[in-house]
């Protein structure tokens, strides 16, 4: 009995830290709809990384997302919020756009993703 009472106590903290570790998904109130997925590599040899490239759509505005990570992601909705740690200059000015997302992921994660570029794509030429 008393080894039960102690593995229970034991296992207590690892189940409140696991339950604090869990997003809240009303803490994500934007919706991003990704339309296209990509996975570029930047540099070359031993110092090369690959950076996902997401064309995006929020609040009906066509946006370009980049973040860190190898695969493309899932084609799809997204709940995501306006990231807060973001590179910014000191004193930046009301005409740059220093902004970024969060992405809440279905596992719970968090992924955030940097503004590239506002607007449509520029066309292609075949």
């Amino acid at each position: 009995m008393r080894k039960l009472a102690l593995t229970l106590l034991l296992l207590q903290p690892a189940t409140l830290f696991a339950a604090a570790d869990k997003q809240n998904p009303a803490d994500f109130p934007v919706k991003v709809h990704v339309i296209t997925s990509a996975s570029q590599m930047i540099g070359g040899g031993t110092n090369s990384t690959n950076i996902q490239v997401l064309e995006t759509t929020i609040d009906g505005q066509p946006v370009e997302l980049t973040g860190g990570s190898d695969g493309v992601l899932a084609l799809g909705d997204y709940q995501a919020r306006i990231a807060t740690k973001i590179f910014k200059p000191h004193n930046p000015n009301t005409y740059d756009v220093y902004q970024g997302y969060d992405f809440l992921m279905p596992d719970g994660k968090i992924r955030t993703y940097l503004v590239t570029r506002l607007g449509p794509a520029p066309a292609t030429n075949p």
